[in-house]
């Protein structure tokens, strides 16, 4: 029903948060999607994008990228609770995250099959690096719409919270994975 949910929002529908559990049971439930979000992560990880292989070599520790993971599931709902509390939010904060959660699990699965396609030959290195940017400023897209539609909030506000989560995401990534 939630994925179903993150669906909806992919199509700005404004009914699309009836599909959410915004209780704070459901809250903490919505958290069982970094398990669905986990094998595009672990691609990542396993086959790097040819152009960052030729631009540097990543060293990471298993271990800690996968902390580093958690982490990112952790501290962007920290910091967006600080947002919501300081734009007078609070009273969607719960369901935006649930949206969010969700919405991330959804959005890693066409990710995870692409990078599939990449790296079994399906997908030639051309096709794979045109589409990189619009599949970029699909998911800043997405950002702000779950934010709009979740938080009720104006457009400028939304791109805000989007623009933060992936700022989170780029800190706590260059954290746990180094260049060498």
């Amino acid at each position: 029903m939630s994925l179903y949910g993150a669906w909806r929002l992919v199509r700005l529908d404004p009914e699309a948060m009836h599909y959410f559990n915004i209780t704070i049971e459901g809250f903490f439930r919505s958290f069982f999607a970094v398990f669905l979000a986990l094998p595009y992560f672990l691609s990542l990880l396993l086959w790097p994008s040819h152009a960052t292989q030729e631009a540097m070599t990543w060293a990471y520790d298993p271990v800690l990228a996968l902390v580093g993971y958690g982490l990112s599931w952790v501290v962007f709902p920290v910091v967006a609770a600080l947002l919501a509390r300081l734009f007078a939010l609070t009273h969607s904060y719960v369901g935006y995250i649930v949206a969010w959660n969700w919405a991330s699990a959804l959005l890693a699965q066409p990710l995870l099959v692409l990078q599939l396609l990449f790296q079994v030959g399906m997908m030639p290195m051309e096709l794979h690096e045109l589409i990189q940017p619009p599949l970029f400023f699909f998911v800043m897209w997405y950002s702000w719409a779950i934010a709009r539609i979740a938080l009720g909030t104006g457009p400028w506000l939304a791109a805000g919270f989007a623009v933060v989560a992936e700022l989170v995401d780029l800190v706590i990534f260059s954290a746990f994975i180094q260049p060498v």
